[in-house]
């Protein structure tokens, strides 16, 4: 795989790879044409796609030449509509693998014209995929040497990976939660409910990354506090922590960046006020801020290298007894209080850093309003958007 964003990659990138012999392996392929329209081209091309998505990742270049292997020349693409393959390429994917992977796609134009298309796999933590065309029912790998089918033992590990990792994120969140819950945080904070939201990559459960997050401590606006407030910063033994507090004093919010990549974000409880004996949330105290501070956590991904898919979670700790403060409720509808201490809300599997926030979090936001006995979030209009005038 070309060590570069997909979208910076141009013509030097490509020279570098003939000059340095940079052999096909795992990581790389050559072609100098497209697939064909056979059904065997087509099986080829679905083979090499799926090897690279259950592998490690990988680069599929088309409009390269290559000799037992090693690049030799940029000779472009024939094709008069780069477009058209394109969607055609996507068509066999779709319909040719499952479940289905993620990739990127970027046409290069080189001198003289020469068009190159790099086809990008990520490695895929919701395999392993396999190949269905034409009733094919195969699952492919890769290694130095190129592709290879899967063996028994190996399917048995890739499907155990899947799994264990998931099992591994929730085990994680559980343990949070409950130190969260029992005011064990790694900064003072206030007493009471709190909104937590763990945005964690599957790669930083599935392997052992270790970031370098000194340039984040370093540069204040790569890792800003949730809503913008006064914060301070510290480094720890976990990564590297942001909050509205400083050294003993007690804050409402913190954001922990660990160096496996995964943020912790905790708000709380600022959001909640009392009246009559009873606590009441303010949910745009809590629901404004996530939507604007989850780009955030996407982006300090992207700048760390930590690739998607994301689990992305809410939980509300000391919820109990808590109800939801609505303005523009008519009076016949009333605010139940919430029964349980923890709401822990399903996850989210984010697949694209580009998804809108909204998407993912207004589901969460929906059913902390219905466990207070809402149909769903009050604070969006009609086409889903938020809405400044709901208060």
């Amino acid at each position: 795989m070309i060590p570069k964003q997909l979208e910076e990659i141009n013509e030097d990138d490509l020279v570098a790879l003939i000059e340095n012999q940079v052999r096909e392996g795992r990581t790389i392929d050559y072609k100098r044409e497209l697939p064909g329209g056979s059904d065997a081209s087509k099986k080829e091309f679905l083979a090499d796609v799926s090897s690279f998505a259950n592998t490690s990742g990988g680069d599929l270049i088309f409009g390269m030449d290559e000799v037992e292997a090693f690049p030799t020349e940029i000779v472009g693409l024939q094709s008069g509509d780069l477009d058209k393959e394109r969607q055609r390429l996507e068509s066999i994917m779709a319909s040719g693998l499952e479940p289905r992977i993620r990739y990127e796609i970027r046409d290069i134009i080189c001198k003289n014209d020469n068009r190159v298309l790099i086809l990008r796999m990520d490695r895929s933590w919701s395999g392993p995929h396999r190949v269905i065309f034409q009733q094919s029912d195969r699952f492919w790998g890769r290694n130095s040497s190129g592709k290879y089918p899967l063996d028994l033992n190996e399917l048995r590990a890739a499907f155990t990976l899947s799994s264990s990792v998931m099992d591994r994120i929730r085990g994680f969140r559980t343990d949070r939660i409950i130190a969260i819950s029992n005011n064990e945080t790694p900064v003072p904070m206030n007493p009471g409910p709190k909104l937590v939201m763990h945005c964690i990559p599957i790669e930083s459960f599935a392997g052992q990354p270790q970031y370098d997050l000194i340039p984040f401590y370093q540069n204040h606006a790569r890792l800003p506090a949730i809503g913008n407030r006064g914060y301070s910063r510290r480094l720890n033994l976990d990564g590297l922590l942001v909050g509205d507090g400083q050294g003993a004093y007690i804050g409402d919010t913190y954001t922990h960046l660990y160096r496996n990549g995964l943020i912790e974000v905790v708000t709380g409880p600022g959001w909640v006020f009392k009246k009559d004996n009873q606590k009441w949330i303010t949910s745009p105290g809590y629901e404004k801020p996530l939507l604007d501070y989850l780009p955030i956590c996407f982006r300090v991904f992207k700048e760390i290298d930590a690739r998607a898919p994301v689990v992305v979670a809410l939980t509300l700790t000391n919820a109990r007894g808590l109800a939801m403060d609505n303005p523009r409720s008519f009076p016949f509808i009333q605010s139940f209080l919430i029964d349980r201490e923890t709401l822990a809300l399903p996850e989210s599997v984010v697949q694209d850093f580009s998804i809108e926030s909204v998407k993912i979090l207004r589901p969460m936001f929906d059913l902390i309003w219905n466990a207070c006995g809402y149909a769903e979030s009050m604070n969006f209009d009609k086409e889903g958007k938020w809405d400044e005038r709901r208060y």
